[in-house]
């Protein structure tokens, strides 16, 4: 089955975005990729870019989905925020994969990306609430990796923020009480993640915040990439 979703997102005053959007923290970049596990589920990018973008459409084929964007002939700049949302409805439990891509304007017909950004997330069953995790336990420099993470008595309500400082990785994600239901004690698990295509070798503090309030605390290892070495007959 294909589904198609075209996403229109509403644009704030540029001292607002400053204020509380993503990006607000400076230069975006790496970009981040993020979801919100909830019924529907919620997919977020985020990256500075030297243009403004057309919203994104998005295709969901199986477990593979492609978000692609168009430069938009006004209004380009350097330093923009291409922050952007969409919902892609329920989704079973699995792998899934999705490609952001930047799609060049030029004359009619196949047009190639211009930039491709390629994510991976996974939906689990049903399973214990609370904590944090990498994926890969262990990411290498300049590999991407996540961090999925949930919340007991928690449900977001939106995708995340996350901001890169230094040694610091703040997720921001305004979430509700969630009181579980009887027979669906999964309903009050929030779970989110959120991809990152690289970081340099070094240590990290990941802070997931909810209105303020710190909920998780955790610490990333980025291992350096190690050079394979040549090895001559004699």
């Amino acid at each position: 089955m294909v589904r198609v979703l075209f996403v229109t997102i509403a644009f704030f005053s540029t001292s607002a975005m400053a204020a509380t959007g993503p990006c607000s923290a400076g230069i975006q970049d790496p970009p981040i990729f993020a979801v919100v596990l909830g019924s529907p589920v919620l997919l977020s990018f985020q990256q500075t870019t030297n243009s403004m973008f057309t919203p994104p459409s998005v295709t969901v084929v199986g477990h593979e989905i492609a978000a692609w964007q168009l430069p938009s002939r006004a209004d380009q700049f350097a330093g923009n925020c291409n922050s952007q949302s969409v919902s892609v409805g329920d989704l079973a439990p699995g792998s899934y994969t999705i490609t952001w891509n930047y799609q060049a304007l030029e004359s009619p017909g196949p047009v190639p990306p211009a930039a491709t950004f390629p994510f991976a997330f996974t939906v689990p069953e049903t399973a214990p609430c609370g904590g944090m995790e990498f994926q890969p336990p262990a990411p290498i420099a300049g590999q991407p990796f996540a961090i999925a993470y949930s919340i007991a008595g928690r449900g977001f309500i939106q995708p995340p923020s996350v901001t890169i400082s230094g040694g610091l990785i703040t997720i921001d994600q305004p979430s509700a009480i969630a009181d579980p239901l009887p027979g669906h004690p999964d309903v009050s698990c929030g779970r989110g993640f959120v991809g990152i295509t690289s970081l340099q070798p070094g240590f990290y503090a990941v802070v997931v915040r909810s209105f303020a309030s710190v909920e998780l605390v955790g610490l990333l290892t980025i291992r350096p990439a190690t050079r394979s070495r040549a090895v001559r007959g004699h």
